[in-house]
């Protein structure tokens, strides 16, 4: 009777042990689909951002490549001036 007793004893607490470990796992693998999830949503961020900036570049190339040295003058003029502008209506809208 008593080996009976000492191998119930010994079931029952490799058992919780084993309930222990499921409940430990589970939690872990919450917390990597809640990590995988995170870092899914940054890697489609950071794909938007690298589209966007490739975009932003090809129309720099165009722009550099289409433009002539008066044209660019010129073009720097007028954005300065449309920068000076914006810099007044900001501050009109502060005011």
């Amino acid at each position: 009777m008593a080996s009976f007793l000492s191998l119930y004893n010994d079931i029952e607490y490799k058992l919780k042990q084993g309930a222990l470990y499921v409940q430990e796992c589970s939690m872990r693998v919450a917390e990597l689909n809640s990590e995988n999830e995170r870092l899914r949503n940054r890697i489609a961020e950071l794909e938007e951002k690298v589209k966007r900036l490739e975009e932003k570049h090809t129309l720099l190339m165009i722009t550099k490549t289409s433009l002539k040295n008066e044209d660019k003058t010129e073009t720097k003029k007028t954005l300065n001036d449309l920068v000076r502008e914006i810099d007044n209506c900001i501050k009109l809208l502060n005011k």
